[in-house]
């Protein structure tokens, strides 16, 4: 067997292993990540085991599909889980005293994190997904503009998000343009400058 032929291999199975983290994380079913690409679920299915080689047209499609780049989906899925941990000295309340416990860490593996800053004192952070989630804020592009909002849709197929409390409404045809790119799921508001806390 050639140098060539195990690289190859080695590319099938980072890639396969990748889309098969990716598509558990968002509780997907291998029909559903295939119809994305037009693909039988067994055609897909060789992808995720590594017994076939994957398209860049498909691996494009994926990057967008999941609002990954594409080097999450060919990297060895080992250097993906390097130093992407924080761990912050924690405390909790316990029998209404507050307690040392042990530290809270943050892990994210595959960059799933969007941060946006609000302002110099607030920041909103999104964990990525391109799935509406109801009734939780949603940060997401709508005819190339970046929205930050609880979408709303009607029977009809169209619906409403708000622009300053102002509603914004859009119809059926209009709602194939909002393309969400994450979810809600934490807020920090800044006190006070700490030096190179947020570089």
């Amino acid at each position: 067997m050639s140098a060539d032929h195990l690289c190859d291999n080695s590319n099938q199975l980072f890639i396969g292993e990748n889309l098969e983290k990716l598509r558990k994380s968002y509780k997907l079913k291998m029909t559903e990540v295939a119809d994305v690409i037009g693909k039988t679920r067994q055609g897909y299915r060789n992808y995720e085991k590594g017994l076939r080689d994957i398209s860049i047209q498909d691996l494009i499609t994926l990057s967008g599909f999941y609002n990954v780049s594409l080097d999450v989906l060919v990297a060895n899925p080992s250097s993906l889980k390097s130093d992407k941990t924080l761990a912050f000295r924690s405390f909790e309340t316990v029998d209404n005293e507050i307690q040392e416990i042990m530290p809270i860490t943050i892990s994210t593996v595959f960059d799933d994190v969007i941060c946006y800053k609000k302002d110099n004192e607030n920041y909103l952070f999104f964990w990525k997904t391109n799935l509406n989630q109801v009734g939780h804020v949603m940060i997401f592009d709508y005819y190339d503009k970046i929205y930050v909002s609880k979408v709303f849709y009607n029977h009809s197929g169209g619906g409403h998000f708000y622009i300053n409390d102002e509603p914004k409404y859009f119809n059926k045809p209009g709602s194939e343009n909002i393309i969400f790119k994450g979810v809600l799921m934490a807020d920090l508001n800044k006190r006070m400058d700490i030096p190179c806390f947020f570089d």
